[in-house]
């Protein structure tokens, strides 16, 4: 009914001319494309209002609607604005499937556009849509990479799915095959990397966008967060006046222990008069405040849940504001905040799950352990050390206090390059904590297995990595699972 509905509309609109519409990435449509991927998106969105009155048939514009869609949903992550937008999608892939088959935008368009909602439809747990999307877009690109092998723009979403499908766990894969997909992370990593290559010697619009897929990649699915950082500073990140690259960098900086680089970028991020509201950078603002305790961390954490108007990192960010009261020692706020951490906000993420746990199970953390946790993801790996330094195993009392400690002692031997000492304390983490719901026992095992996968110990690395699928219901599951079988792939 509602492809029907679709159909009426676009005769309505069209005229019915049965005139072939168009795909003409013209310099105007380039702007409005590289406003929108910079956030700018009332300007972007101004350009093609111009565009659609100038050329009503270019379908260009159609297919760049739907970025400004796209990013209107991902920056404000509200239910009621996906709800209201998600309407134009069918309308516009009727519109698309006017246009003419012999171009190769007329393929990819309509696969970019099955792709974006599927991305928003995971976010708000529409699993099922997302799942048929990805088979319509995934068909749709592998049609177009045989038809015109030279497009580029179809090797930049085809890379991005072979490596998140390549990433989907054992137990899952049955159900992609099914679907008639298949996914390879290396192939799809190399799609990206060969085209960040080709973009730096041609002219090629999508050349942020795929810089921006391939570092977020690399952090996500390779556990390659130095690397995604120096992707990004040797293509000249962040860019100016351009609020999607300061983002990337942030993002990519903060959990990829670039702490006080990713904190100045937010200090100067630019005016956001002239971009799309994105409360999300607050939050990340507060974790990199955070991770250097400093104590008006919690005011980030406080700016984003007043701004911010859907479920996501509401538990974790009241989480976060308890932390900063308990390492100034005021219990009663922590305790206060902590109880808002469960029953405020949604427990999709794994933050989020880990904040209702923390609250729900009443357990105060140890604020010597957390202290060295804080300056440890931030990078400051000697004070952290210097933290531990005046800690003792033994006088730790409960097993997650002494699983910890022995955990955070092996997290900063590894990084410090001390890999023999740092797989001494995972081992003894793992056996310690193995029957906790912690995640320090699972995410010891992918440390572990990533240090034998770098000594090219294939059958320990893999061993470490299939020990993290086997340890139930522990905090970051979701992502500790997914990053272990994105190392099994890359071994076998």
């Amino acid at each position: 009914m509602l492809k029907q509905s679709a159909v009426f509309l676009v005769i309505l609109v069209t005229g019915f001319s049965g005139k072939a519409q168009n795909f003409d990435f013209n310099a105007n449509c380039r702007n409005a494309y590289n406003n929108l991927i910079a956030l700018k998106l009332n300007q972007g969105s101004a350009l093609l209002k111009d565009e659609e009155k100038k050329n009503p048939d270019n379908l260009i514009a159609v297919y760049l609607d739907n970025y400004f869609d796209f990013l209107t949903v991902y920056t404000s992550d509200e239910r009621n604005v996906y709800d209201r937008l998600k309407k134009n999608e069918d309308l516009r892939l009727v519109l698309l499937n006017e246009g003419d088959p012999k171009t190769p935008y007329y393929l990819f368009t309509m696969a970019e556009v099955n792709l974006q909602w599927a991305a928003l439809d995971i976010k708000f747990g529409e699993y099922l849509n997302a799942v048929f999307e990805i088979r319509r877009a995934f068909k749709m690109l592998g049609q177009n990479q045989k038809k015109f092998p030279d497009f580029k723009p179809s090797q930049k979403s085809l890379g991005v799915l072979y490596a998140l499908l390549g990433s989907v766990p054992d137990k899952y894969k049955w159900g992609v095959t099914l679907l008639g997909m298949e996914g390879n992370v290396e192939l799809g990593m190399g799609y990206l990397k060969q085209l960040i290559d080709y973009g730096n010697k041609n002219d090629y619009i999508y050349r942020d966008e795929t810089i921006t897929y391939y570092a977020f990649l690399l952090l996500n699915l390779q556990n390659k967060s130095e690397e995604a950082w120096q992707v990004l500073q040797s293509n000249g990140y962040p860019k100016s006046d351009n609020l999607m690259s300061t983002y990337t960098c942030a993002h990519i900086g903060v959990y990829g222990k670039h702490n006080t680089e990713a904190l100045k970028l937010l200090d100067q991020r630019p005016p956001v008069d002239s971009f799309a509201k994105f409360p999300f950078l607050d939050y990340l603002a507060g974790l990199a405040k955070l991770s250097e305790l400093q104590p008006d961390a919690d005011a980030c954490f406080k700016k984003f849940i007043a701004a911010y108007k859907g479920e996501n990192h509401i538990k974790s960010s009241f989480q976060k504001i308890a932390w900063c009261y308990l390492l100034k020692g005021d219990t009663a706020n922590y305790l206060n905040f902590i109880e808002k951490a469960g029953h405020k906000g949604g427990s999709v993420l794994d933050a989020d799950k880990q904040a209702k746990k923390e609250a729900d199970d009443r357990r105060i953390p140890n604020p010597k352990l957390l202290r060295a946790r804080l300056l440890f993801d931030g990078g400051e790996y000697a004070k952290a050390t210097a933290e531990m330094n005046l800690l003792n195993e033994n006088a730790f009392i409960t097993t997650d206090d002494k699983t910890e400690y022995l955990y955070r002692l092996g997290r900063i031997f590894d990084e410090t390059g001390k890999t023999d000492s740092a797989l001494v304390y995972y081992g003894r983490a793992i056996e310690k904590g193995k029957d906790i719901p912690r995640y320090f026992a699972a995410n010891s095992a992918i440390e572990s297995a990533k240090i034998y996968e770098a000594k090219g110990d294939k059958e320990k690395a893999k061993y470490y990595y299939n020990l993290c699928l086997s340890f139930p219901n522990h905090e970051y599951k979701n992502g500790l699972d997914q990053k272990a079988k994105a190392g099994l792939n890359r071994l076998e």
